[in-house]
């Protein structure tokens, strides 16, 4: 059954670090991307990142196609304050719930 839930609203700045990021992940045998290495700098698990793709970004195939790349032309940013991000995760997990999306936390 397709999800039918609103997606989370992105910034241009966190999509395209979640973009890098799902092409990163993919590509981790080629080494560490920029994406990667901006999220260990800032210490946020993987899974924390993937709740916040999967409220943004339910469709699969819009996930596929990041993921085969290439990846955006502008160079990722971390493109979240410490708080910032607790909140984004938090709206994200809130999206999920409501769309009936078991939690990973």
């Amino acid at each position: 059954m397709p999800n039918k839930h609103p997606p989370m609203k992105l910034s241009r700045e966190e999509e395209n670090f979640l973009r890098h990021w799902i092409f990163d992940e993919s590509h981790y045998q080629d080494g560490p991307g920029p994406a990667k290495r901006l999220q260990l700098e800032h210490q946020v698990a993987p899974v924390q990142l993937a709740t916040i793709i999967a409220a943004a970004m339910p469709n699969l195939e819009v996930q596929a196609a990041a993921a085969k790349g290439p990846p955006p032309d502008s160079p990722p940013t971390w493109p979240w304050a410490r708080q910032t991000f607790d909140a984004r995760l938090a709206e994200a997990q809130a999206v999920l719930e409501a769309a009936g999306v078991p939690s990973s936390h």
